[in-house]
């Protein structure tokens, strides 16, 4: 210890040379910018950990949302079970699938969309419920939640007591079931003239083919008045184009209804009377001159259906065959041709939440649900003049899947479909391949859970992707007022070109000379915009009220448009309508154009209808019609004073009018040359 404080003291004591003053270089600069740097990189470390930690949150929420979707899926498909009293129903329910039921599900972390696949596992079912979406960064998330299912007969003394509460919204089979067994002898039945007979036992409505018990109802008769229920039935025709399908039988032709359900196929003798198809001879199917061979079907179903009915062929649907439905001769569009293999019957009914309100999505969307139709419904109803629900069987090419097609080929518009005269009248009328069940044809539900309005905004089977609200305002001017009523008011209608329906339109107002009122209209998405028009029209006082722009054409519509207005003057108009008799279903009218009026033409090209600009005593003018091909022939037209002439031509002619008013027809007729026109 003295050492070391000895040599301490001697190096204290020595005289160190002093160096010159230092320079500040900076030195504690560099030191506050690496600090800086280094905070910089560790507050930006901190924020990406607390980014990929809000995503994995996100994505976590999702995730759980979409699970519960799947689950939820599944508890309804295990409601389901409870509706099938055999293994066959069983089977009926759950028909063997892959990525069915597509739906779009807009939930509150994400946009979903749900699919099942259904496999068979011996007498089993496996449920495989898939949900995806999208995640913050654009990639395709998925959850998979599966589940086997086995037939129980209700009757087993271990289920008795834990059968739980049917689901509220029933299930698509309906309330019929595959029939068993055959009829007993001498039982007492009721022919449907359909090949078929009823049979009533124990309660139970039965329907007979031959001897068999094809489909029951069961406790159809105990109801307190007595009265029994029935099936519904679902008729119409099959036609085969015989110009490009002449080597199929109808005996290879099949309906189709899903789930429970029996179609039986027939033609009507000359006596009026049903019978079955085996035992026509080949003149028995044809139509007039041959273009189509036909023949009636009727599908019975049981209440609470609803589904699809489609045509099936012996050999297979093959890529050549076409079916074509909808109206040839119709000028709306949502009544245009198409061709499908099916039709889809739906009702569409919204849920309510607690207070009666109707649910909606975060977009304000109504939360839909398909629901079925009443017990004993007829389609077409019988006391009506609506057209049966007819299917059209061609062969195109592979290519050929537009309906227009079904014009353009003359599917639909043979010798033989001309009804007066008129191409493809014969088809006037035949729904398209969505029939909307909201309109009197719903099964009873409970309303202070469910709602429903009286059309179908959209086909479920087809759901879009996104819908839009197109709005404006339509102005009314009062241009005569001898004429204006609040009853022309009344009359004003506003719809898009999908479908009537899709629009509201509050009460008109007066404002200063004129009455206004906003409307709105959804229109929906597929995924590359919306392609249509918005209509105005009035029922009853088309001769008082003319609007413009009407159509209103729109192209692609990818988001909520407003200022769509539309004008609307009440005075008086005459209109001009009339059908296109055509030798060539290629030479069909194009436009029709009419001074200082508005005419528009049906897709198929087969009919037209104009309004003139308004008039004092009668209205004068020139119509100005172009064909597709062809020459027409010179027609005096039918108006209310005056007359329509239409001048021969062709390619184009012009029909004059002297002092015309209220409603006038002047029909076209086309042939292929000049010469070829009568008289």
């Amino acid at each position: 210890m003295t050492e070391c404080l000895r040599i301490r003291g001697q190096m204290m004591d020595r005289k160190l040379p002093l160096s010159p003053p230092q320079k500040a270089r900076g030195i504690g600069l560099i030191e506050v910018l690496i600090a800086m740097f280094v905070l910089a990189v560790g507050v930006l470390a901190l924020g990406r950990v607390h980014g990929d930690f809000l995503g994995i949150s996100a994505t976590n929420k999702a995730r759980a949302e979409a699970l519960a979707i799947a689950q939820g899926r599944l508890e309804d498909m295990r409601n389901y079970m409870h509706a099938a009293n055999t293994l066959a129903e069983f089977n009926a329910l759950y028909p063997v699938g892959v990525d069915a039921n597509g739906q779009l599900i807009d939930g509150v972390n994400a946009s979903f969309r749900r699919t099942e696949s259904i496999a068979a596992k011996g007498d089993l079912r496996t449920v495989t419920v898939n949900v995806e979406w999208q995640d913050a960064r654009g990639e395709t998330q998925s959850v998979l939640l599966d589940t086997e299912l086995a037939f129980i007969a209700p009757g087993a003394p271990a289920v008795l007591s834990v059968v739980p509460e049917g689901p509220l919204v029933p299930s698509p089979t309906g309330r019929a079931r595959l029939g068993r067994g055959t009829l007993p002898e001498g039982a007492e039945t009721t022919p449907n003239n359909d090949g078929t007979k009823m049979y009533l036992a124990d309660g139970d409505r039965n329907l007979v083919s031959g001897d068999k018990i094809v489909l029951t109802l069961e406790d159809a008769c105990v109801s307190a008045e007595g009265a029994c229920e029935n099936f519904v039935q679902i008729k119409g025709k099959v036609y085969i184009d015989n110009a490009t399908q002449k080597s199929l039988s109808p005996q290879d032709i099949h309906l189709q209804a899903s789930d429970a359900a029996f179609c039986t196929r027939y033609y009507v003798d000359s006596s009026g009377e049903a019978q079955t198809i085996d035992s026509a001879s080949s003149s028995d199917l044809l139509t007039q001159t041959g273009d189509y061979r036909f023949f009636h079907y009727t599908c019975y179903l049981g209440g609470g259906w609803h589904g699809n009915i489609g045509v099936l062929l012996a050999g297979g649907i093959k890529q050549k065959d076409k079916i074509c439905l909808g109206d040839p001769v119709s000028r709306n569009e949502w009544a245009s041709p198409v061709i499908a293999v099916r039709r889809a019957y739906r009702g569409m009914i919204y849920g309510k939440d607690s207070t009666g309100a109707p649910m909606t999505t975060a977009s304000g969307d109504y939360v839909y649900t398909s629901y079925g139709i009443a017990d004993g419904i007829i389609l077409p109803d019988p006391d009506s003049k609506d057209h049966t629900h007819d299917f059209v069987i061609s062969a195109m090419s592979a290519g050929s899947t537009d309906g227009a097609n079904c014009i353009s080929q003359a599917v639909m518009v043979r010798a033989d479909a001309a009804v007066n005269g008129v191409p493809g009248d014969l088809f006037a009328g035949n729904p398209d391949d969505f029939v909307c069940l909201n309109d009197g044809m719903l099964d009873l539900y409970d309303d202070t859970k469910y709602g429903h309005e009286t059309t179908c905004p959209y086909d479920p089977t087809n759901p879009p992707v996104e819908r839009h609200v197109i709005s404006g305002q339509v102005s009314v001017a009062v241009r005569d007022d001898t004429i204006f009523s609040d009853d022309i008011l009344a009359s004003i209608t506003v719809d898009t070109s999908d479908g009537p329906g899709n629009c509201q339109l509050e009460p008109f107002g007066p404002e200063g000379s004129s009455y206004k009122a906003v409307f709105a209209c959804d229109v929906y998405d597929w995924g590359s915009g919306w392609n249509g028009a918005i209509y105005t029209a009035a029922a009853g006082n088309e001769t008082k009220l003319t609007c413009s722009p009407s159509p209103m054409s729109l192209t692609t519509v990818s988001g909520d448009s407003d200022g769509q207005d539309i004008d609307c003057a009440v005075d008086s108009y005459a209109l001009i309508s009339g059908r296109v008799s055509t030798v060539d279903q290629n030479k069909v009218l194009s436009t029709v154009s009419i001074a200082d009026g508005s005419c528009t033409v049906s897709k198929s090209g087969l009919s037209y209808e104009c309004v003139t600009a308004a008039y004092d005593s009668g209205w004068d003018g020139t119509l100005t019609f172009e064909l597709s091909g062809g020459a027409i022939c010179a027609t005096a037209g039918t108006g209310n004073d005056g007359s329509l002439t239409l001048s021969s031509g062709s390619g184009s002619a012009e029909a004059v009018a002297v002092k015309i008013t209220g409603y006038n027809q002047l029909d076209i007729q086309i042939q292929n040359r000049l010469n070829q026109c009568p008289g």
